[in-house]
């Protein structure tokens, strides 16, 4: 080792290593470097903090956006309908084709699945979807249907037949859309014999879904349960293009699908404020690494690797960084309470922070990193320009700092 505090020995080289500092040409850079800024407490508070606000935006937007959807859709009752679900292929049959029974692949239906015919005519009541899966009147009295009140109180449609106008004519198995608040107007759907359908234009394939007996499921007056749910939503979101799905929650899921969009702003805003706090933290990580450089040398010469270092940073990063994800939970907990989006936080919004809160970190310690990764022991104990894009011409420029 020389006398000096300016010249190191690199064992094994059997030459002393010269540790200038050599100026250099970007004066943002000269003022940081020189200055030896050190990683200080006020620093490590503001990585928190950045965390910490990043975490907290994002639990209460998911929050708030949760919430609406969950009470803008319990405005709408689940669809009355006289089946538990159908594949409707909107594309008409050709001439000797079949349909099919088969769902995707990625669709787990407990129940069994037939392969139906469907079509749609005009009756007095607007416009009915005929369904070949059960039994019919006459042909000539789909189009003198009108909605009657039943014995139970469902709604029904009825009609007179056409050969004797004393002969009242009930058909039990229609469901009409209920057209009151709450009850939107989605499906009018009639069961019919599929012989019917032969003579009707434009016949269209589909499945018809029944769920397995032990689940209970009356389609005329469906109760939710969170294993149903999950069914129908995987149906929903697995259907093929150019497939209408019709179930009792269709409805339902449509409204949550449209209240998500509209909050997708809200969305943004949490993007900007991850942007942000990753930016502070890249600021910080940066000018700690710019005052650590020779240290940081010194490490590389007495045997660490880049792998080393740069996991010593990423563990710093997250180290600091937690303490901002636990209490961004917490004080997102309190605001959301506050701005009164429910008592019932969704999970979502915890995994949401979660992830928000890692992300932060990640994507504000991947510059220092790379600075780490591209400089070399010369670099670092000579304070030389370290580059974020390697470039071997940047050596000899500097113009930039190496920043």
């Amino acid at each position: 080792m020389g006398r000096s505090s300016d010249r190191t020995y690199i064992p094994g080289k059997g030459q002393v290593l010269e540790i200038g500092r050599p100026k250099p040409n970007f004066p943002v850079y000269n003022t940081i470097a020189l200055r030896r800024i050190k990683f200080t407490k006020a620093f490590a508070l503001l990585i928190a903090c950045s965390v910490f606000l990043s975490v907290t935006v994002s639990f209460v937007i998911t929050t708030i956006i949760a919430k609406n959807v969950e009470v803008l859709a319990a405005r709408v009752h689940p669809s009355k309908l006289p089946f538990h679900g159908l594949l409707a292929v909107d594309t008409p049959m050709t001439a000797g084709s079949e349909p099919g029974t088969s769902l995707p692949r990625s669709v787990r239906w407990p129940g069994n699945t037939y392969s139906v015919e469907w079509a749609e005519v005009e009756s007095t009541v607007g416009k009915l979807h005929l369904l070949g899966a059960g039994y019919d009147l006459p042909q000539d009295t789909i189009q003198l249907l009108f909605p009657v009140a039943t014995d139970s109180g469902k709604p029904g449609i009825a009609a007179w037949s056409p050969d004797n106008p004393s002969l009242k004519l009930k058909w039990s198995n229609v469901i009409l859309p209920a057209t009151g608040e709450g009850y939107p107007a989605l499906y009018g759907w009639a069961l019919v014999n599929p012989e019917l359908l032969n003579a009707l234009p434009d016949r269209r394939p589909g499945i018809l879904l029944e769920l397995a007996e032990h689940y209970r499921f009356d389609p005329e007056n469906p109760t939710s349960t969170p294993s149903i749910n999950r069914y129908f939503q995987d149906i929903e979101k697995y259907a093929p293009p150019g497939t209408k799905v019709i179930t009792p929650y269709s409805g339902t899921m449509s409204l949550k699908r449209a209240t998500r969009g509209a909050f997708s702003s809200w969305q943004f805003i949490s993007l900007l404020v991850l942007l942000s706090a990753a930016a502070a933290i890249t600021c910080v990580f940066t000018v700690s690494f710019l005052g650590r450089k020779r240290s940081l040398g010194i490490f590389r010469v007495l045997g660490a690797t880049v792998a080393d270092l740069r996991r010593s940073m990423a563990l710093e990063a997250v180290y600091i960084g937690l303490p901002g994800i636990v209490l961004g939970i917490f004080v997102g907990r309190y605001l959301a309470a506050w701005l009164e989006t429910g008592q019932t936080l969704p999970v979502s919004a915890y995994i949401t922070a979660v992830i928000t809160g890692m992300l932060t970190i990640a994507a504000g310690v991947w510059m220092p990193l790379q600075l780490i990764r591209n400089a070399n022991c010369d670099q670092l104990l000579n304070n030389r320009p370290v580059y974020v894009i390697s470039n071997p011409s940047c050596a000899n420029c500097g113009l930039c700092g190496g920043i």
